[in-house]
């Protein structure tokens, strides 16, 4: 499987590839891939990345799936203290020239744990999709926002598992909070599910999709 770093100026191109390599042979992707483009140029750092699939032609004749990831830099370098407080950040055009530059120096400062967990997430999601054990096709509109949340706890359960790097579950925990609590309040059939999800040993499309219809109060996203 070939892997594509973009724009190859971008200076995490040299870190990624080689770990996304690894991962990548790690959990098989080969068997589903032949090419794998990450592009370093998405809006914003998010944990649901943006996916492209598209077919195209193979030297010995025939077609195989690439796949585009659009991802942002911050996924892969220390975070700032900007991205950490509850304060929203000044914009850029505020700022004194000092602290551009502080803020340039900042773009230059990888961390592989964080490379680790977002490429070890974010494969063993597209592994899903490439083996057919989740079909986006078949959610419903109205239930993607918490479907997302619910698989994206199974597979970092799954990682652990495995003793691989992955979101913590105290991280994992905080993100379905957001999603699932009204009026901030978890109620204990939130945590009953989440852990249910946290143990699955293998994805099933069809048993998150029961928990939605199932638990339709407790899953409820609020609006």
């Amino acid at each position: 499987m070939e892997i594509v770093c973009q724009p190859t100026r971008q200076p995490f191109c040299a870190i990624l590839s080689p770990e996304a390599e690894r991962v990548a042979e790690q959990l098989e992707l080969d068997r589903y891939l032949v090419r794998l483009i990450m592009c370093l140029d998405d809006l914003a750092a998010d944990e649901r990345v943006w996916l492209s699939f598209t077919r195209v032609p193979l030297p010995a004749g025939g077609t195989g799936h690439s796949l585009t990831l659009y991802l942002h830099p911050d996924h892969l370098q220390l975070d700032r203290p900007a991205a950490m407080t509850l304060l929203p950040a000044a914009s850029v055009w505020e700022h004194k020239p000092e602290q551009r530059d502080r803020a340039d120096t900042a773009t230059l400062k990888p961390s592989l744990p964080k490379i680790e967990r977002f490429l070890y997430h974010q494969f063993l999601s597209i592994r899903d999709l490439c083996d057919g054990s989740i079909t986006p096709a078949d959610i419903p509109a109205e239930s993607v926002e918490a479907f997302q949340e619910l698989w994206a706890v199974t597979v970092d359960g799954r990682l652990r598992h495995q003793m691989r790097p992955g979101y913590s579950a105290a991280e994992r925990r905080r993100r379905f909070s957001r999603v699932f609590s009204t009026a901030v309040i978890i109620l204990p059939e939130h945590w009953e599910v989440f852990h249910e999800l946290w143990a699955m040993p293998s994805v099933d499309q069809a048993r998150l999709m029961a928990q939605l219809a199932g638990n339709d109060h407790a899953l409820q996203v609020p609006t």
